[in-house]
C-alpha cells in the first residue's frame, strides 16, 4: 500500500469513528438503537464471511498458508481481520513476533527485552540492560517499544514494561593516593602526629 492509499485508509477509519459518534447524538433513542443494531448486524455478516474466506484459503495447504501470511501482513486487510476478530494469528503470536523483531536492534545497545505475558489483552514486558549513555531516553525507548507492539497488535489493551526506569546514577570512583593517607604506628598514633 502506498502513502496515498494509507492516508485514505486512515481517513476512512476516522470517518467511521465520527459516524459512530454521531449515532450517540441522535435524539430518538429508538432510532439510535436501530442504527447501532444495523451496524452490528452488518459487521457480524462481514465477520462471518471473512472467517469462511480464511477457512477456504487455509484449506489450500502450502499455497493457502502463503496467502494467509500475505493477507496478515497487508495493512488494510490486517485492520479488517482484526476489526472482525478473525486474524489468523492470535494476539500473543503477533506480540511475540514484534518482540522478536526488536531483539537485534535493542541487542546492539545491550538491552534485552522479554515477553512475560499476554493476559486479558494486556502485554507485559521486561527490559534488562543499561541504556544510560546510549543516546536513548526512557521516553524514546518506551515509544519505540509501544509503536512496534501496537503496529503488530493494535488490539492490545495496554503495555506494561517492567524495569523501565532511569538507571540509578553510578557512584563516582574517588581515587585517593595511598601516600596521602596518614599511617598509624603500633600505638594508634598517626606518623604525622608524632
Amino acid at each position: 500500500m502506498n502513502k496515498d492509499e494509507s492516508q485514505a485508509f486512515e481517513r476512512e477509519l476516522c470517518r467511521i469513528q465520527e459516524l459512530i459518534g454521531a449515532l450517540e447524538d441522535l435524539a430518538d433513542p429508538q432510532a439510535r438503537e436501530r442504527a447501532k443494531e444495523l451496524l452490528q448486524v452488518v459487521l457480524d455478516l462481514h465477520g462471518t464471511g471473512l472467517a469462511r474466506l480464511l477457512e477456504l484459503v487455509s484449506e489450500a495447504e502450502e499455497a493457502g498458508q502463503k496467502l494467509l501470511n500475505a493477507l496478515a501482513q497487508d495493512e488494510q486487510v490486517r485492520a479488517l481481520l482484526l476489526l472482525h476478530g478473525v486474524h489468523p494469528e492470535d494476539l500473543e503470536s503477533r506480540v511475540r513476533k514484534a518482540v522478536d523483531t526488536m531483539h537485534p536492534l535493542l541487542g546492539t545497545q545491550d538491552i534485552q527485552i522479554e515477553l512475560l505475558s499476554v493476559a486479558e489483552d494486556k502485554v507485559r514486558l521486561r527490559l534488562q540492560g543499561d541504556w544510560q549513555g546510549q543516546h536513548l531516553t526512557i521516553e524514546t525507548l518506551r515509544r519505540e517499544i509501544e509503536e512496534a507492539i501496537f503496529e503488530a497488535a493494535p488490539d492490545a489493551a495496554g503495555i506494561e514494561i517492567e524495569d523501565l526506569m532511569e538507571p540509578a546514577a553510578r557512584p563516582r570512583e574517588i581515587l585517593v593516593p595511598v601516600s596521602s593517607i596518614p599511617r598509624r604506628n603500633k600505638q594508634g598514633v598517626s606518623a604525622a602526629e608524632s
